[in-house]
């Protein structure tokens, strides 16, 4: 029983890692790859929870980070067409042309 409760603390860590981020689905093999991979995982993850502020709930604030890069991309859409920028250059600069 006291392991089961040792070890849960990382348990929900690995689980929305694998629910939301991808952790079962993405392959590396070498062991730096790997490293890098799980560097991410571990900040992404500590971001959403960081980012919901006081219930550091990962969930909540991986919905809020969502929602805020969305407004950000609309922003930034806004922002290019009134400057003029044509349509297409809009496409590129999103990485989506």
């Amino acid at each position: 029983l006291f392991k089961y409760t040792d070890r849960w603390v990382i348990e929900p860590f690995f689980r929305d890692c694998k629910n939301y981020l991808g952790l079962d689905s993405y392959q590396v093999r070498s062991e730096r790859s790997i490293l890098r991979y799980l560097t991410i995982m571990f900040i992404t993850y500590t971001y959403c929870k960081l980012y919901s502020s006081k219930t550091l709930q990962f969930n909540t604030g991986l919905k809020l980070a969502k929602n805020n890069f969305k407004k950000a991309q609309i922003i930034f859409i806004y922002s290019a067409a009134l400057n003029g920028q044509p349509i297409e250059k809009i496409f590129e600069n999103l990485k989506i042309a």
